[in-house]
């Protein structure tokens, strides 16, 4: 049995090989698209966005609600990872990690934020996990985290019904271009005006916060 063993070592070492190989170079394909889409959202294509979302957005969510364990403010934090992505993508440095990398290092971010959010509001959960960002976190900080949680909000407030529809239905929803379409009853096309139109004003309306380092 040992000499069997042994002859077959080099078929199993090469299995697991040609496995381990396959494996990086899915990743290397991965990054690499991950790549090509925020430097395509970096030049302004929202589409590019959706697919970064459909791409990601499982992980991102996943990484969020662990640390927040409420569905409704791991919405709310997975919506604004997508939308900082949206308005720092020109920034992206791939020096500082790889593109999975930088959008859950974003969600445990944003996720944060939520939970000193919910603290400085009185009302944190009893169950809400300690983590040592939120133990770190001080009255002013905590209150500035709060402030760019209503910033985020009242820009999605701030736009029209129809706009804020199909961004809700991408983001929170989680629904294609095409699916927004067919529940809507209007044509694809509105669609992605409608989400370009949104997502521009967004940019525009928090601009001025995140020039001054406020996001």
């Amino acid at each position: 049995m040992t000499h069997i063993a042994f002859a077959l070592t080099p078929v199993f070492a090469g299995d697991r090989n040609k496995v381990t190989h396959e494996r990086f170079a899915g990743d290397r394909d991965n990054n690499a698209r991950l790549l090509n889409l925020i430097r395509r959202i970096a030049d302004g294509d929202h589409q590019a966005l959706g697919e970064l979302y459909d791409a990601t957005s499982r992980q991102v969510f996943g990484v969020a609600k662990r640390i927040l364990r409420d569905d409704s403010d791991t919405e709310e934090a997975t919506m604004a990872v997508y939308l900082e992505v949206w308005r720092r993508a020109k920034s992206y440095d791939l020096q500082r990690g790889l593109p999975l990398a930088w959008l859950l290092m974003m969600a445990r971010s944003r996720a944060i934020d939520r939970l000193r959010a919910r603290r400085s509001d009185r009302y944190v959960q009893a169950d809400a996990p300690a983590t040592p960002e939120l133990a770190q976190s001080d009255p002013e900080s905590a209150m500035l985290e709060a402030q760019q949680g209503e910033m985020i909000r009242a820009a999605v407030q701030s736009l029209s019904p129809d706009q804020r529809q199909v961004i809700e239905l991408t983001f929170f929803s989680g629904l294609t271009n095409q699916e927004i379409a067919d529940r809507l009853t209007i044509p694809l096309g509105t669609v992605k005006g409608r989400i370009r139109l949104a997502l521009q004003h967004l940019r525009n309306r928090l601009r001025p916060a995140a020039e001054k380092g406020w996001l």
